[in-house]
């Protein structure tokens, strides 16, 4: 029986730790909680739940190396200390998060030990890049080159679960949710270079479309230069975005929050206060100030705004105790929010994939329009769509290096037809599919 090691029992693993044990692995499954590992084996005889810590090293490094492989389901900045420990031991290694330039170091080493670290195999990033690519590939077959290419994302409430102020409800930790929100941007628009510092990060936001789904923000998403290289896509392309997803209203909210400071990662002393206690020293307010007239003033709109009366339908402003001696505005932000931008029993998420191409064909002088979409929906009482969109891929995958089909070596992308063909095809399998259409003119 061939073992793989997960590290991490999160949000997202459920179904991927399911779809392995199916196949008849046998899993380890570790998470700081051990009543987390424990629910998501399920009592199955090929599935063990372990506690770690990984800066317990000696056991982190005496379990890669009981396995054949290893899926990476902790937060992004143990990547490469996991990765270290799967190149000391000789083991292939899965994550569904970006590339970092730490990670990316680990690739000749990887190369030189016949070892896979295959990485972004998740949703966005992951699907994402597969689909993009599939499209890609077939025009660059057809004697086509691809002169603009867009790409949006995003994991969002059902329309029917969408009934809060901010348009959102967590899928996943909401410390990366905010941590994201603090990135500046890069994209490629009409041949220049676009920068977005990370203070205007939700001003740089444009409507979308969906058909049948409906409109949404989209505002930029980290670097996109980088995936001309990554894509292939090389002087032919002019214009490259990649996109987050939110409900309309979502990025003006953010942005303010921005403002007041609400994403500074600075621990700030907390022992005793209240949330309301813990804004006013935050915003320099007196004791007898409304902090919605506060916070309002200090962003320079009107008190009647949606930003600060969403502010108060968090709790930003109540009696609610912080419950803790000390805590960052971003980690403050976050607690509440995980509290009330949760999903209710049987409510579902959605996941929302749109990719859209211009590709020019010389040959016969003409253009396309190639669109890509993934409109999935979590299961009610089940799965949600997050969880299935993220671990799947990374699921397959696994089972692809253990059975040998995956021939690369070193730090990975799933950008080759050999990785996204078999995970595509897979994830169709489960009604995770990209619908495909064409436009020529």
């Amino acid at each position: 029986m061939q073992k793989i090691l997960v590290l991490g029992a999160g949000m997202v693993a459920g179904p991927l730790i399911r779809y392995l044990l199916k196949r008849g692995y046998g899993l380890t499954v570790t998470s700081l909680v051990l009543e987390d590992a424990v629910k998501l084996v399920g009592g199955d005889p090929n599935g063990q739940a372990l506690t770690l810590d990984l800066s317990d090293e000696a056991t982190l490094s005496r379990l890669v190396g009981e396995h054949d492989l290893v899926i990476s389901l902790v937060p992004y900045s143990y990547h490469p200390l996991v990765a270290n420990h799967c190149l000391e031991k000789k083991k292939n290694l899965v994550t569904a998060s970006y590339v970092s330039q730490e990670m990316n170091a680990f690739d000749q080493d990887a190369r030189d030990n016949d070892l896979i670290f295959l990485n972004e195999i998740g949703l966005d990033p992951g699907i994402d890049h597969m689909s993009a690519m599939r499209i890609i590939d077939d025009v660059h077959a057809r004697g086509g080159k691809i002169r603009h290419f867009r790409s949006y994302c995003g994991g969002l409430p059902a329309p029917e679960a969408n009934d809060n102020p901010f348009g959102y409800k967590f899928s996943w930790a909401p410390r990366g949710v905010l941590m994201a929100s603090r990135n500046g941007a890069r994209y490629w628009r009409d041949n220049h270079e676009v920068t977005v510092p990370a203070e205007r990060l939700f001003r740089d936001m444009r409507l979308l479309n969906v058909p049948e789904v409906g409109d949404f923000e989209a505002y930029p998403n980290r670097d996109s230069l980088e995936y001309r290289e990554v894509y292939g896509l090389g002087d032919e392309v002019r214009s490259v975005f990649r996109g987050t997803l939110r409900y309309i209203g979502w990025c003006n909210t953010m942005h303010n929050l921005v403002k007041l400071g609400m994403l500074d990662t600075e621990p700030r002393p907390s022992a005793e206060m209240t949330y309301a206690d813990y804004m006013r020293d935050l915003l320099g307010a007196g004791p007898d100030e409304d902090l919605r007239v506060a916070v309002a003033n200090q962003l320079g709109i009107p008190a009647d705004t949606l930003p600060p009366w969403n502010m108060h339908w968090l709790g930003l402003f109540s009696r609610r105790p912080i419950g803790l001696d000390e805590v960052s505005p971003l980690d403050a932000l976050g607690n509440i929010m995980l509290d009330k931008l949760t999903y209710n029993p049987g409510e579902r998420d959605m996941v929302v994939l749109f990719h859209e191409f211009k590709a020019w064909f010389e040959a016969d002088n003409h253009y396309e329009r190639l669109t890509s979409s993934l409109v999935d929906f979590g299961i009610r009482y089940g799965d949600s769509s997050m969880s299935r969109t993220v671990s799947l891929p990374a699921a397959i995958a696994a089972r692809l290096i253990l059975e040998g089909r995956i021939t690369s070596r070193g730090v990975l992308r799933p950008v080759t037809p050999e990785i996204y063909n078999p995970v595509l095809a897979e994830l169709a399998k489960v009604n995770i599919v990209c619908a495909e259409e064409k436009t020529v003119y």
